[in-house]
């Protein structure tokens, strides 16, 4: 009997040694890349206002294509529940489609303002995160089309979402329907930027766009030349360089987006930047 259990303890002892022999022959994965990437209702397109939640998302990814990721959004309204959470493509002025799923709202959910998970990624997918215009975007029940985003392939410095209409001319303009939106973004000396009109009557065109120097009850001078001169570029990503006083006034000054048409040469959608 004795020399059945010493024989049993001998096996259990191989087994052991052997099950730890191979757990140090598996080589750990190795970090390839770290995200640390900043979240704002700012960054989002289309524009959410009147909200002022802010977040970080922290991302991993290794040598087996896994992906690991934790968000935090901070300062989530009480009415407000965070849904899914995606990675896009595109610029920063641009809502482009979702290239990689991070929070499917099953396997991996939101805990009240967090999301932590694993997923694996393909070769396409790894490319696409390593890649040009690439960014976060976190969804929630208010905001279906996105609550906070944060672009992956750049840090914006700034970001202005500007709000226009026929009525912020001075003088008013009442018998026109249109509404527009520019989105602006800062990083370093570049700025990046996209015009659009919404219902633009047909017998009117687009002549020009620019930002001009003045407060919401002035008619002010044009600082900065958008290079909008036709209806086919709105609704197009465009960028320009800076010069340094530009972009100190861009940053702190009193300015505003007056786009222009053939019927109204002077301005027929206005809103100011601050």
């Amino acid at each position: 009997m004795k020399k059945i259990k010493i024989g049993m303890m001998l096996v259990l002892c191989a087994l052991v040694t052997f099950a730890c022999e191979d757990d140090e022959d598996t080589p750990a994965k190795v970090e390839l890349q770290s995200f640390d990437i900043m979240l704002d209702n700012a960054y989002s397109i289309p524009m959410v206002t009147g909200r002022s939640e802010t977040g970080n998302i922290q991302m991993r990814l290794y040598d087996d294509n896994s992906l690991t990721f934790t968000i935090t959004i901070d300062n989530l309204m009480a009415s407000d529940d965070l849904t899914v959470a995606h990675v896009h493509t595109g610029d920063v002025v641009t809502a482009g489609s979702v290239a990689i799923t991070l929070v499917d709202g099953t396997d991996i959910a939101f805990s009240g303002n967090m999301a932590t998970g694993t997923i694996n990624l393909t070769a396409d997918q790894i490319n696409t995160l390593q890649g040009d215009d690439v960014y976060v975007n976190v969804h929630s029940s208010d905001q279906a089309s996105g609550l906070v985003r944060g672009q992956i392939d750049q840090t914006i410095d700034n970001a202005y979402n500007v709000t226009m209409s026929s009525a912020n001319e001075i003088p008013a303009i009442i018998d026109r329907n249109e509404t527009g939106e520019a989105y602006i973004r800062i990083m370093g000396n570049t700025m990046y930027y996209k015009v659009i009109v919404n219902d633009l009557e047909a017998s009117d065109a687009i002549t020009a766009g620019h930002i001009h120097e003045g407060s919401a009850t002035v008619n002010g001078g044009v600082l900065v030349n958008l290079g909008i001169t036709a209806n086919a570029e709105l609704e197009q990503t465009k960028s320009l360089t800076l010069s340094t006083d530009e972009l100190s006034k861009i940053n702190n000054d009193e300015l505003y987006v007056n786009i222009h048409s053939t019927q109204y040469p002077g301005g027929l959608l206005r809103g100011q930047i601050r």
